[in-house]
């Protein structure tokens, strides 16, 4: 029995860090390039094992370099992945990101193998391993991603659900759903609302939850995040840091909460306000997986109280 199964995309990510956005056209030096592993799943299957819990992956990479390196990069931080699926004849997914240098990335993504399965062997997978919780985003095929929270909610799975990327929401899946986590450009592209504040946070979160999701909890980034269930809403403020790379943030919240919730199960405030503590440390740092934080880390900031301003 796992405590998290995570099923998304993982990719090979070239970062490179920018002195400014390039126009059309440009020629211009940047700060640094670097290879890391990445992709929303794969990010999230850390984050969420890096606190002591046990996550297998499931995903789909190419008979390749860079597909072989992802397994092993699973492996060294404790994530099984014996239900990694290798495809021949497609390539590992991957990644450009541009940081400037305030933080704010623009990603370009080949999806590659992430989307070299479908529905069936998504259904005949998951039928085969046991977890308490699937956390899932949507950047493979939409027809997996159906067939997954069909087959965790029948299983009695705790489902979260991440909906993003934006080109990849599919709106059929959120009644699988217990727990949605869109970011701000989710959250308007599912509910039409543009989300800048706690308003219209509201307003765009009761929209989702009439979609047919219990408890949705919309990200702010520095603007601090709502949840809303039960007809109530709560403001959670973030974590006030110096943000120099934002890439993964999300990703690396999502994880976190699903962590925490293993072991408080009923306690979804205090999971908010963990996961915030865990992104907004990673985003004050350079770096993807290895700039999450430490568990002592994270405690060490909950235990003196959160600075939101």
């Amino acid at each position: 029995m796992y405590d998290i199964i995570v099923m998304g995309s993982i990719n090979m990510d070239v970062i490179v860090n920018c002195h400014h956005f390039p126009s059309s056209g440009d020629n211009t030096f940047c700060e640094s390039i670097r290879l890391a592993a990445g992709g929303k799943g794969n990010n999230q299957a850390v984050s969420a094992a890096r606190y002591g819990k046990k996550v297998c992956f499931l995903g789909c990479i190419g008979d390749d370099a860079p597909g072989r390196q992802l397994r092993q990069n699973l492996q060294e931080r404790g994530i099984d992945d014996r239900w990694l699926m290798v495809k021949e004849g497609v390539g590992t997914g991957s990644c450009v990101g541009l940081v400037e240098p305030g933080g704010e990335n623009t990603l370009l993504v080949n999806l590659g193998a992430n989307f070299a399965f479908g529905e069936e062997e998504i259904s005949q997978r998951l039928d085969s391993v046991n977890g308490k919780i699937l956390l899932i985003q949507m950047e493979t095929s939409k027809e997996s991603v159906l067939a997954a929270v069909r087959t965790a909610r029948a299983k009695g799975m705790l489902i979260i659900l991440d909906p993003a990327p934006v080109q990849g929401i599919n709106p059929a899946c959120f009644p699988y759903a217990d727990i949605i986590v869109p970011n701000s450009s989710e959250a308007r592209r599912i509910s039409g609302v543009e989300v800048k504040d706690e308003r219209s946070a509201l307003a765009a979160a009761k929209i989702i939850h009439g979609m047919g999701v219990k408890n949705v909890i919309v990200k702010m980034g520095g603007n601090g995040c709502l949840l809303y269930r039960n007809e109530k809403s709560t403001f959670f403020p973030a974590l006030k840091v110096e943000a120099v790379d934002t890439v993964g943030a999300g990703d690396c919240f999502a994880g976190a909460l699903a962590n925490y919730l293993i072991d408080h199960p009923d306690n979804l405030d205090e999971a908010i306000r963990f996961s915030h503590v865990v992104a907004g440390i990673k985003v004050s740092r350079r770096g993807g997986q290895d700039a999450m934080p430490s568990l002592d880390e994270v405690n060490a900031v909950l235990n003196k109280g959160m600075r939101t301003e």
